[in-house]
């Protein structure tokens, strides 16, 4: 029994002082040392506590511009993530160091050059004439249509035996 308890303790810290790649991420100054716990002794804290981090303004991997932001709520002290995705952590040693990143620019992709230029009155004249055109073609051929289906009528009733009154 008292070998799985040391198991147990060896694994939990190892899981407490090293990060996924079994790398030490955390050195032995982050941890608190509580007196009267494990005969460890009081020690005075140098170092002032950490109150806040600020995020620096970035292009996210969109091209969408994503504001600066200070993490202090709780326990979320600290930038971290990607220089493309940012969000506040608990972890010192997760910290994201923003000098290294180079997305505080407009990306070179998002430079579409001049716009447009602009379209002349003179040029939107000219396709109304085109429309126009369109629309006399359009009416001449309904207009022949119509002709010929009255003529058509016309004829078939002309062609017609007349009928005199009859009685039955």
């Amino acid at each position: 029994m008292r070998g799985t308890e040391l198991l147990l303790g060896y694994f939990l810290v190892k899981i407490m002082v090293c990060d996924a790649e079994g790398e030490p991420s955390h050195t032995v100054d982050e941890f608190m040392l509580v007196p009267g716990f494990n005969d460890s002794k009081e020690r005075e804290v140098t170092e002032s506590p950490h109150t806040e981090d600020k995020c620096r303004g970035y292009y996210d991997v969109m091209g969408q511009w994503d504001p600066p932001f200070v993490c202090q709520t709780g326990n979320y002290l600290y930038c971290c993530g990607t220089c493309g995705f940012r969000f506040c952590c608990a972890f010192k040693s997760s910290r994201l160091d923003q000098t290294t990143c180079k997305n505080y620019d407009t990306p070179p992709w998002m430079m579409t050059g001049r716009p447009p230029p602009k379209v002349d009155v003179a040029q939107e004249s000219s396709k109304d004439k085109t429309n126009l055109i369109v629309y006399v073609i359009c009416g001449v051929v309904a207009i022949l249509a119509l002709i010929g289906i009255f003529t058509k009528l016309g004829l078939e009733k002309s062609h017609r035996p007349h009928r005199e009154n009859m009685s039955r």
